[in-house]
């Protein structure tokens, strides 16, 4: 039986910000990828958070310092980017534009508690990011992300009673939100983290067959599963009709990044190393600051970038330069103070390092 690999997947750093800068250049039109990218975000954060579960369920911690170790390493760099957000849009008046911020009281309280999701179950029809609630669009992955947070924790409490391990109720649901995604691939969007579940499960699957169940019989079946979906959901997309093939697409698109997970694992550590993946590394490092404030710079980048009297490849770089630069301010004084420190386990016990999740 091969011996199960460390909790630490050292390239999801770099993976992530990869992701992140693709957000970005889509977001500021110079790279069409659409919601590929917030897939592959799912995908990890299903990782990393299983990872982070399955520590502190080792280290003795109790539901309740899970879920504040979580919610102190989302919540405070969020409202300080809602502060952010608040402020550009205050100059953006100031200059003579319109009043972003004249909203309802419970527009307020949704976005500064990141249940912006519950205005989608009276909102039939639309995609995701399109929720009317929203202050910034990228926002809408947030509240999926928090949903998912909680529904681990009371997986863990599940199983701290009943004795059963972690994988149960996560695969249980993933089966439930795989239903649920079949009988509806596209249109109602409601908000509620089934949607998304199985695309987070996925990641957390990668876990348990690379940490906990790393046998040869477990690999072929996930895998098997993995090239299943992934090749039904390309068959049944349909570009003509992207709102109704929408899920299909989104399988896709995470069975493909999983099944990559699966073939870097055992370069990892030496990737890791390379002098040229430590830019991507420290992108990564960012890569939650760069999502939360780039959408609502894009006019400033936007700005910066048509000074430069360049080529169009000159002036992209440096477009998606300015936010990267924000970020990287922003994250040394409003998300940095808020990592979590790592969790000592023991000589015997693999050790994940917070500072890697979010």
């Amino acid at each position: 039986m091969r011996e199960p690999w460390p909790d630490t997947y050292e390239l999801i750093d770099g993976l992530r910000g990869l992701a992140a800068m693709a957000v970005v250049a889509s977001h500021f039109g110079v790279l069409d990828v659409g919601h590929s990218p917030v897939m592959m975000f799912f995908v990890l954060s299903g990782y990393c958070i299983t990872a982070s579960a399955e520590s502190c369920r080792r280290g003795g911690l109790s539901v309740g310092q899970f879920l504040w170790r979580r919610l102190r390493r989302i919540y405070p760099p969020y409202l300080f980017a809602v502060a952010f957000f608040a402020c550009t849009r205050l100059l953006k008046v100031a200059m003579g534009g319109p009043n972003d911020l004249s909203l309802s009281v419970i527009d307020w309280v949704q976005n500064l508690t990141m249940t912006q999701g519950v205005s989608m179950l009276f909102v039939p029809g639309l995609g995701p990011a399109d929720n009317p609630t929203l202050f910034v669009a990228a926002f809408w992955t947030l509240g999926y992300e928090l949903q998912f947070y909680f529904v681990i924790g009371l997986c863990l409490l599940l199983v701290s009673r009943v004795r059963m391990p972690l994988a149960w109720p996560m695969l249980g649901l993933a089966a439930i939100g795989l239903a649920w995604n079949l009988r509806w691939p596209g249109g109602w969007v409601t908000g509620v983290f089934l949607e998304y579940w199985v695309h987070f499960a996925l990641g957390a699957c990668v876990y348990f067959v690379l940490c906990q169940y790393p046998g040869r019989i477990v690999r072929i079946v996930f895998v098997a599963f993995l090239m299943g979906f992934g090749a039904m959901g390309a068959w049944r997309l349909d570009l003509q009709a992207e709102i109704d093939t929408r899920v299909y697409f989104e399988l896709a698109v995470s069975c493909a990044f999983v099944l990559a997970l699966l073939v870097l694992r055992p370069f990892s550590a030496a990737v890791s190393r390379a002098w040229w993946w430590q830019p991507v590394a420290a992108l990564g490092a960012i890569s939650y600051s760069l999502y939360l404030i780039h959408q609502f710079n894009i006019t400033l980048a936007t700005t910066i970038a048509n000074l430069v009297p360049a080529p169009y490849a000159v002036r992209a770089v440096v477009m998606l330069g300015v936010p990267v630069a924000l970020a990287t301010v922003f994250w040394y004084f409003c998300e940095r103070p808020f990592l979590n420190q790592r969790l000592s386990l023991g000589a015997s016990e693999n050790r994940v390092d917070e500072r890697r999740q979010h």
